[in-house]
């Protein structure tokens, strides 16, 4: 056990040299040394111990032989801890010396007496001879007024001076508390202790470190544990013993370097001889390192130590400002697992050059909050923040209460004082990954450059540490690579009845945007610029004028900048959107049987002349008799007259997977309604009105398709009946079976026969010079049931080329000629002919069309 001296051995029991020790470090009080009496009542507890734990109210004790042949020059010491107020009907007396083994019979002894009837509630030491009682003498009143936990030392010296000493921290630092010449009347031969509880109190007495024996001679300087700062120009100085005290408050005898020098005023303390209190006329610098020295300081016993010297660091918590700390790494999918634990976790990172304190700062997402525990986060440091139920496999992270659970597909987080000073936030979505194949979960999102002033979605990607992660340390993404890329316009929204709300690329330097200047055709006039960060991503202008609803404005924006100082100018236009009607929008292009690993969609087409916003439309499909399963478009979007939009859950997919696809024509939704492979019905709602509706079927496809996996269904004719089959059909393999936000392939007026092909040259020479190297050739038909051939002959009519064959043919497409034959190798140079035939659907030739071409190239 901790505080126990033995004089001539390292062994934890000693029967030599007349004295005895015991610290139970063994576990067992009934050996080396054997302990007798009231053994059924203690044990040695987890910390070594021995402690009362008796069923009952009750009386007990324990003895043991003591070994001495005299009592003068000798001394005795014991740890004593009641967990308690001692009283009359609680208390305890420690035997130093009882001539009866059997202390329960008030035996003739000296002994320490801890619990009385009074109010003074001092240690009292007593020798009982004959019955009676002696007080030799008492310590300090309300020494023991309360519950402790200290450690006492009694001394016997030949000229019959007796000392007592106590630490009521329970260690060495022994401070005299009483002091008296008695001569002891009887020797004795047992120690021990004679406790008297009540049920209450029946396992709060605990006993350690006991030595009697010879008295131990100091002859060890006192040597400095610790310095602490506890205010600007005060430190706290604890040595490891009680200190004498005019030497222990010598000013000359601190001195601390940075140019702090000695203090103005030292003062022990009054109850912790071995602490004292340092006073500085020079302040501390937050965060900075000083070094005490210390010399000449005496210990009780007059040893003097040498000179010693111990760092210490001020460190007081400061107010942050935005980005002073930063979210820095999140898992918020946590599962499958990768390598790292299965739970969600958020690091911060210290990036400023403050200290600061943790303790109840909030952490939320877009709909709960959590408090941050106790913690610390100093200059450079990371910190990993966990739910409280996390701490087990993040030990060294810190735990936060109603952790807010991050949603996998995007969240917003959130950190701020408990003041409400909010000190980073951010809101990422799956796009933030980088990596589709890490989006499923079990990989964390870093964020690759912590030094930018603001960072946007491009500054963050998944982790590439194999185990899914790096938290508490450097992220395995980082870079210090500078932010080169200046902000654009992303979007905006319009409100009644006059603000403009741009949304930028990242954050932009607020005092740029407030000084950049804005104009407009037709002209408006901004009364209010609201800017409510300091790095804001979006920014509200407030105009004079009213906004005309439908009114096109073109604006240009000039000398706006990022956090970083990358400065741009940009040109664009708005619209305030208008109210929409019933057949203003229509549903345009149908995918419902996706390609494999891909996602339905939904083309929406404005043939109105109004600017719409689609915010809060809704699509749907029909279920147990009923419209069902609405989802709702969760954006601003504002859709141009004659123009297109596609829903869907995937945009990457249909992008990477149809040519003709349309990039920024797409609205990526969280989920759509499941719209079945053979038929259903699809609904676009708004306000609570159907806008439109399909009911299709598989059968609407082309009827020579083999498979319509992956090939949309296109609307013929705007004007036509939404909801009839004569105005839809499969999209042509032309363009890839899908014209996602674009013209339809089939857009055209059906029942109309013939078709026009055209030539991009009438020669052309493949020799890879870079000019006309290959021929286009382009063609156009006039109905959706046609079937087609492109075949090359050269001027003696043998077959040279099949360009294609029975091809499903759209309202126009264009195909090349690379001037290669069959087998791949180069046709010769000299004149060919190009037969394009068009066939219905029962293989009848409805036209045929020939065109003449050179192949040209040096002889």
């Amino acid at each position: 056990m901790k505080h126990l001296i033995l004089l001539f051995s390292a062994f934890s029991v000693l029967f030599s040299w007349g004295q005895t020790s015991d610290n139970f470090d063994d576990g067992d009080f009934t050996n080396n040394p054997t302990w007798t009496g009231d053994g059924i009542d203690f044990i040695v507890n987890g910390n070594n111990a021995l402690q009362l734990d008796a069923g009952a109210a009750g009386t007990s004790y324990l003895s043991t032989p003591h070994n001495l042949s005299q009592l003068e020059d000798r001394e005795w010491r014991f740890n004593l801890n009641y967990d308690f107020s001692p009283s009359a009907s609680n208390n305890g007396e420690t035997f130093l010396t009882s001539t009866d083994a059997d202390l329960s019979t008030d035996p003739d002894g000296i002994f320490l007496q801890i619990g009385e009837n009074g109010s003074s509630d001092p240690i009292y030491l007593i020798e009982r001879v004959g019955g009676t009682e002696t007080t030799i003498l008492t310590s300090s009143a309300g020494l023991v007024s309360g519950d402790f936990d200290m450690a006492v030392k009694v001394i016997y010296h030949a000229n019959n001076d007796w000392e007592l000493f106590v630490d009521m921290t329970g260690g060495t630092a022994y401070q005299l508390e009483g002091s008296a010449n008695y001569t002891a009347n009887i020797l004795g031969q047992h120690i021990g202790v004679n406790l008297e509880y009540s049920a209450t109190r029946a396992d709060k007495f605990a006993f350690d470190n006991i030595y009697v024996g010879a008295i131990q001679v100091d002859n060890t300087p006192p040597n400095l544990m610790s310095v602490a700062a506890i205010s600007a120009t005060e430190l706290t100085v604890t040595f490891d013993e009680g200190i004498d005290q005019i030497s222990g408050e010598d000013l000359n005898n601190y001195t601390v370097d940075n140019g702090i020098g000695s203090p103005n005023n030292v003062q022990q303390d009054a109850s912790n001889f071995s602490q004292f209190i340092l006073t500085f006329s020079t302040p501390f610098n937050v965060g900075d390192v000083y070094t005490l020295t210390s010399e000449n300081v005496e210990d009780i016993s007059g040893n003097a130590m040498g000179q010693q010297t111990e760092t210490f660091q001020y460190v007081v918590a400061q107010i942050p400002e935005f980005g002073d700390i930063i979210i820095n790494e999140f898992l918020a999918d946590e599962s499958p697992v990768v390598g790292l634990a299965e739970v969600e976790y958020i690091e911060l990172y210290n990036r400023s050059q403050k200290y600061f304190h943790l303790e109840n700062w909030q952490l939320s997402d877009n709909n709960s909050t959590g408090t941050i525990q106790d913690a610390w986060l100093l200059p450079g440091e990371y910190l990993v923040l966990v739910p409280t139920s996390g701490l087990t496999d993040y030990p060294q992270g810190v735990g936060v209460t109603s952790w807010a659970s991050l949603n996998n597909a995007g969240d917003d987080i959130e950190l701020k004082t408990e003041n409400g000073i909010i000190v980073d936030k951010l809101t990422y979505t799956n796009a933030w990954y980088q990596d589709e194949n890490k989006e499923d979960g079990g990989w964390s999102i870093e964020r690759i450059n912590p030094e930018l002033p603001c960072s946007s979605a491009d500054n963050w990607m998944a982790s590439v540490d194999l185990n899914g992660g790096t938290p508490g340390t450097q992220n395995s993404v980082y870079s210090n690579a500078p932010d080169q890329d200046a902000p654009i316009v992303v979007g905006f929204e319009t409100e009644l009845p006059n603000r403009l709300k741009l949304f930028f690329s990242e954050g932009l330097d607020s005092l740029s945007i407030e000084n950049a200047s804005f104009s407009s055709n037709p002209s408006l006039t901004i009364a209010t610029r609201i800017v409510d960060e300091k790095y804001p991503s979006e920014v509200i202008f407030e105009f004079v004028e009213a906004l005309v609803p439908g009114e096109l404005y073109s604006y240009d924006l000039i000398g706006f900048s990022d956090c970083s100082g990358n400065s741009n100018d940009y040109s664009g236009s708005f619209v305030l959107p208008q109210t929409p009607e019933k057949g203003d929008l229509i549903i345009n292009e149908i995918l419902f049987n996706p390609l494999t690993g891909g996602a339905d969609f939904v083309e929406i087409y404005n043939k109105s002349d109004k600017f719409i916003d689609l915010l809060d439309w809704e699509l749907a499909k029909f279920d147990d008799d009923t419209v069902a399963s609405q989802k709702a478009v969760e954006q601003s979007y504002v859709l141009s007259p004659d123009d297109y939009v596609v829903l869907t859950t995937d945009t990457t997919f249909q992008i990477m997977n149809y040519p003709f696809a349309i990039p920024g024509k797409f609205i990526e939704m969280s989920s759509l309604p499941s719209y079945n492979n053979d038929s259903s019905t699809v609904y676009l709602i708004y306000d609570d009105t159907v806008m439109d509706k399909v009911a299709y079927t598989d059968e609407w496809h082309f009827s020579l398709i083999n498979d319509d996996k992956g090939v949309s269904l296109e609307r013929f004719s705007a004007e036509e009946e939404s909801n009839s089959a004569a105005n839809w059909h499969s999209a042509s393999e032309t363009v890839g079976f899908a014209t996602p936000g674009r013209v339809n392939s089939q857009n055209i007026n059906p029942n109309q026969e013939g078709g026009t092909l055209s030539l991009s040259s009438k020669s052309f020479s493949p020799d890879g010079d870079g000019f006309e190297d290959a021929l286009l050739l382009t063609y156009e038909v006039s109905s959706p049931d046609l079937m087609g051939d492109i075949v090359i002959y050269d001027d003696k009519g043998r077959m040279i080329k099949e360009v294609f064959k029975n091809h499903l043919l759209g309202n126009e497409g264009t195909v090349k000629w690379e001037g290669t034959r069959e087998d791949g190798t180069k046709a010769s140079i000299g004149p060919y002919i190009i037969m394009f035939e068009i066939f219905d659907l029962e293989s009848s030739k409805i036209e045929t069309i020939k065109k003449v071409v050179t192949l040209a190239g040096r002889l």
